[in-house]
C-alpha cells in the first residue's frame, strides 16, 4: 500500500453518515504509538496523528510506512476503523512522491567513502540540479570548487598539517554557539558516543577523538571534496539560500546513488583553504562537503540519527 498511496485518512464517521463516538476516540487511537516529549506532554508519531476534516469531524490519519515499521499497529489501527465502520480516504501519492521520499529518508552522513572515482560530468550534473533551488531575487549566492585528485590531496595535507599542529585561524562567521544548552547538547553528545562507540573510540582517549577530527579533512577518504564559498558584498542573510542549495547538491547527489557529508570543518582554517585554492579575500570560506560512494564496510556509516517528531517542533494552527 505505502507505493501507491500518500497517507491514509480515517474520518470519524460511519458509512451511513452518524459521526462516531466516543468523542475523544481519534487521540487514543493515536496514543498507540505516542510518546512522552522532554515537557511531559504526549508526542503524537508522524505515522498516526489526529486531526479534523474542513466540518470539524475528527480524523486520523495514517503513514502507509506503519505498515513496514510497526506491523501488528498498522492491522490494529486498520482493524478498529473496519471493526466501527469509519470511513476511508486514501491520498494517492504524485507520480515521484514515493521516489523523492525514500530518497530523503535513505540520506544520512557518510563518514568513510570508498576509492570510486566520480566524474567531472555527474558533479557538473550535481551541480546543476542544485543551482535550481531557490534564492532571494534570483542572487543565487553560491560559489563552489570542486577537488579531485592531486588538487584535493594537497588541500588535505595542508589542513592536517595544521590540524596535528593545534594551530587556530580566526572563523569567517559562528556556527556552533559557544555553549551548547538543553535539548542540543543532549543530540551532540548522542551523536558522539555513537560515533566514538561504532569505531572503537573509548571514553576519555583524546588522542583517537582527535584523529577521528582530522579525518574530516581527508573528506573522510571520498573522491570529490567541494568547497563553498560566499561573496563578502552580500548579507549574512543569504546564507539562507546557500542553506537550501547544499540541501538540494544533497538530496540530487543522494538519487544519483552517491554518499555525502556536510563539513563545517574546513571553515575552522580559512586562511589555509584561501592560500590553496587561491580564493580572493572578498569570498567567506563557509564549509566542505564530502562526495563519493558510501564505504557499506565501514562501521562508522552505520549511523542513522534519530529525528523529533514534527508535533515537536511545529506549532499548528488553524488545522
Amino acid at each position: 500500500m505505502g507505493k501507491d498511496i500518500k497517507k491514509l485518512v480515517i474520518i470519524g464517521e460511519t458509512k451511513d453518515g452518524k459521526v462516531f463516538r466516543p468523542s475523544d476516540w481519534a487521540e487514543r487511537l493515536c496514543s498507540l504509538t505516542s510518546a512522552v516529549g522532554n515537557n511531559k506532554k504526549l508526542k503524537y508519531s508522524q505515522l498516526v496523528h489526529p486531526g479534523h476534516t474542513p466540518a470539524g469531524v475528527k480524523t486520523v490519519t495514517v503513514n502507509p510506512r506503519l505498515h513496514q515499521l510497526d506491523p501488528l499497529a498498522w492491522k490494529f489501527v486498520i482493524d478498529f476503523a473496519k471493526e466501527h465502520g469509519l470511513q476511508f480516504e486514501a491520498i494517492p501519492a504524485p507520480p515521484g512522491y514515493t521516489a523523492l521520499t525514500e530518497t530523503f529518508r535513505a540520506r544520512h552522513s557518510v563518514r568513510r567513502f570508498l576509492p570510486t572515482p566520480v566524474s567531472r560530468d555527474v558533479v557538473t550534473e550535481l551541480l546543476e540540479l542544485a543551482s535550481r533551488s531557490p534564492s532571494g531575487i534570483n542572487a543565487q549566492p553560491w560559489k563552489v570548487y570542486a577537488l579531485t585528485g592531486n588538487a584535493r590531496e594537497a588541500l588535505s595535507a595542508a589542513l592536517l598539517e595544521r590540524f596535528a599542529q593545534d594551530a587556530t585561524e580566526d572563523r569567517e562567521y559562528d556556527y556552533y554557539p559557544d555553549k551548547w544548552v538543553e535539548p542540543w547538547l543532549s543530540r551532540r553528545r548522542k551523536l558522539g558516543f555513537d560515533l566514538y562507540g561504532l569505531v572503537g573510540i573509548p571514553k576519555g582517549n583524546k588522542s583517537r577523538v582527535k584523529e577521528q577530527a582530522g579525518r574530516n579533512y581527508l573528506f573522510f577518504d571520498a573522491p570529490v571534496g567541494l568547497i563553498f564559498t560566499f561573496d563578502r558584498h552580500l548579507a549574512q542573510g543569504m546564507l539562507l539560500d546557500y542553506g537550501i542549495f547544499i540541501g538540494h547538491l544533497i538530496i540530487a547527489a543522494q538519487a544519483r546513488g552517491l554518499a555525502s557529508c556536510m563539513q563545517t570543518a574546513f571553515a575552522d582554517y580559512p586562511q589555509t583553504v584561501r592560500r590553496h585554492l587561491g580564493i580572493s579575500t572578498h569570498e567567506m570560506i563557509v564549509g566542505g562537503l564530502a562526495l563519493g560512494y558510501r564505504d557499506p564496510e565501514a562501521p562508522e556509516n552505520q549511523i542513522i540519527t534519530e529525528r523529533e517528531p514534527v508535533e515537536a517542533f511545529t506549532t499548528f494552527k488553524g488545522f
